[in-house]
């Protein structure tokens, strides 16, 4: 199967879901739900974070402010993951940046899981068949942690002629926030669980305004069914088939 992109993926899934303001689920295996193979200790990967300002007939990539959202998602994510119990560790840009081989596995490790990624399909993650291979289990023992988490962010800023035209023809985002977290097992690869949220954010001059507290809603919401680290605490998966269904097409075009 072709690579997919997740900024694409995530694009899709901010504009389907642009009437709920809010969505977040979760997919996850059974050992992750009741447990068994939950993981205490993460290492979060910097965010890739793209920011878009999507115009009526073109797009701009805007590079300083998705490094300036990314980081600053990554800190709340971290929050709320060391609050429900986890020790995580979060990888600074500028530490992969200062160990070549660290660099070596971070590129690796991200390039597998942007590849697995792209053959997901939502309902399957259950069944355990996704997995990361060696690169994962490289990095984790490099970093002496039972599991990689990795976070991607899409904001997406619509102009008001952008708007327009998805309004009164239906084509092209409308903007909205979306994100991701995924939790892959260290030691055996396996993707544990999947956590997405989307149209969390606001608009995009609410971020500009106070974006440290935009993005502390993007964190909540993504991990809004992130279940605490306790192994005896049962994980609640989400049940909305229907959005689901429509978030898997995104991801399987």
């Amino acid at each position: 199967m072709a690579r997919r992109e997740i900024g694409r993926v995530l694009i899709g899934v901010g504009a389907l879901l642009a009437a709920a303001q809010v969505f977040a689920a979760m997919r996850a295996t059974p050992e992750f739900q009741d447990g068994t193979t939950r993981p205490v200790s993460i290492a979060l990967l910097p965010v890739q974070a793209t920011v878009v300002k999507a115009k009526v007939v073109e797009s701009e990539n805007l590079v300083d402010e998705s490094s300036e959202l990314g980081g600053l998602l990554a800190a709340e994510l971290e929050a709320i993951m060391e609050s429900n119990g986890y020790l995580l560790e979060l990888v600074s840009p500028e530490r992969i940046n200062a160990d070549p081989r660290l660099q070596e596995y971070v590129v690796d490790a991200n390039r597998r899981y942007d590849e697995m990624l792209g053959q997901i399909r939502l309902n399957r993650v259950k069944r355990r068949i996704y997995n990361a291979g060696d690169e994962m289990r490289l990095l984790a023992g490099y970093l002496g942690v039972d599991a990689i988490a990795f976070s991607r962010l899409q904001v997406v800023a619509a102009t008001g002629g952008r708007t327009a035209v998805a309004l009164l023809v239906g084509i092209g985002s409308m903007g909205g926030t979306s994100s991701t977290l995924s939790i892959v097992n260290g030691g055996s690869g396996d993707l544990e669980a999947l956590f997405i949220s989307a149209n969390t954010g606001g608009s995009y001059k609410q971020i500009e305004e106070d974006p440290r507290g935009q993005m502390a809603r993007v964190a909540a919401a993504t991990l809004a069914r992130l279940p605490n680290a306790d192994p005896s605490v049962q994980a609640v998966q989400t049940d909305d088939e229907d959005v689901l269904a429509e978030v898997e097409s995104l991801l399987n075009e």
